[in-house]
């Protein structure tokens, strides 16, 4: 564990996680779902190639018929209002207040499958849904999928920089989808007996409440973002050039530089990895050229092995089920460093920790 007297105190505090994923309606499910080990993918009516049932991570909750905007929103309205609970009931005690921003992640619209109607309507409808009092007019939408997430806890740190008392950043996303689930079918990247390390195709959102410290006093401290740091992978998937984790090697290096130099050296990863050999491969290059920046012990833990991969909401569920960790005194460490890497070239990296005011 690394000495809370060694930790830097950040201006980004987070104050609120809501999560949602097959394995659980609420970021403590979720989190100690796939601590257990718990994961038990189900057969869809949908087949691959071979004719057989694809296995999908979906929700219970969600008819099978549901796709799209609908199915966006009916993931992503319950953690919205999970992680808003404490600014709302601050706000409840003001007579008046701005609007809540949101950061959102959603999946890249050139990925086959994608509903048109996401990014221009997703959010009005979470509001309306949710009857949050959403500043839907400034808020943002990023089309980046995994990496994406990444780049939306970077645009909500700006915003607090710029004088914002608190805002949202998340992500949600679903491979259950005909036309999506054909697409990966057809890329041989489903997990299957004819595909050892494809992955199992999942779904969810997650978002995480951040407070500017100065402005934190209403709220539980659950832990503090340190950094975040997006760069761009120069052959992503698809690429006929190598993949050497150029990318995602930037960004952790500059996401651990933004830490400090007595507490660079990070003891718990969570990656996004699961099982495609790709972006196995990528972690471990990137993770190799920044060897300085870990402990000699580090543990590096793969969610999403047991959620499914839930794409765009992937650092957001991370970064949710870091917090949920240290608040149920069973986490690796008190820093980690989160990581995500997209289909298309963006590559992210955050580090979080608790934050050393609390005792």
């Amino acid at each position: 564990m690394v000495e809370l007297s060694a930790l830097p105190a950040s201006d980004t505090i987070i104050a609120g996680v809501g999560a949602r994923t097959a394995s659980g309606l609420t970021a403590l499910q979720v989190t100690m779902s796939a601590r257990a080990g718990k994961f038990a993918p189900r057969e869809s009516h949908m087949v691959d190639r071979e004719g057989e049932p694809i296995a999908t991570a979906r929700l219970l909750s969600i008819a099978d018929n549901v796709f799209g905007l609908e199915r966006f929103a009916a993931l992503a309205a319950p953690p919205l209002v999970q992680a808003a609970h404490p600014w709302v009931a601050a706000q409840q005690k003001r007579a008046e207040g701005a609007g809540l921003r949101v950061f959102l992640a959603l999946p890249p619209a050139s990925r086959p499958g994608v509903d048109p109607m996401l990014r221009a309507q997703l959010l009005p409808l979470l509001a309306s849904r949710t009857r949050l009092p959403l500043d839907t007019a400034r808020s943002a939408v990023v089309s980046g999928c995994r990496g994406g997430g990444i780049a939306a806890f970077e645009m909500a740190m700006g915003a607090l920089a710029s004088g914002e008392e608190a805002v949202l950043a998340g992500g949600v996303d679903s491979y259950f989808d005909p036309d999506v689930l054909e697409w990966l079918d057809g890329e041989r990247r489903l997990h299957g007996p004819s595909t050892e390390n494809g992955f199992v195709p999942g779904e969810g959102a997650a978002f995480v409440l951040l407070v500017a410290r100065r402005r934190a006093g209403p709220f539980e401290r659950l832990g503090q973002v340190l950094s975040a740091a997006v760069e761009m992978e120069p052959n992503p998937y698809g690429s006929d050039r190598p993949r050497l984790g150029v990318g995602l090697t930037r960004a952790v290096r500059r996401a651990v530089a933004a830490v400090g130099a007595r507490s660079r050296r990070i003891p718990w990863v969570m990656t996004d990895v699961a099982n495609e050999r790709h972006r196995v491969d990528e972690w471990m290059c990137a993770m190799g050229r920044n060897h300085r920046a870990f402990s000699e012990d580090v543990v590096h833990d793969q969610p999403l092995l047991k959620t499914g991969d839930v794409g765009a909401a992937s650092a957001a569920l991370l970064a949710a089920m870091a917090v949920t960790r240290w608040q149920a005194r069973c986490a690796q460490a008190d820093v980690a460093l989160v990581a995500a890497s997209s289909d298309t070239p963006e590559r992210g990296a955050a580090v979080l920790s608790v934050d050393p005011g609390v005792g």
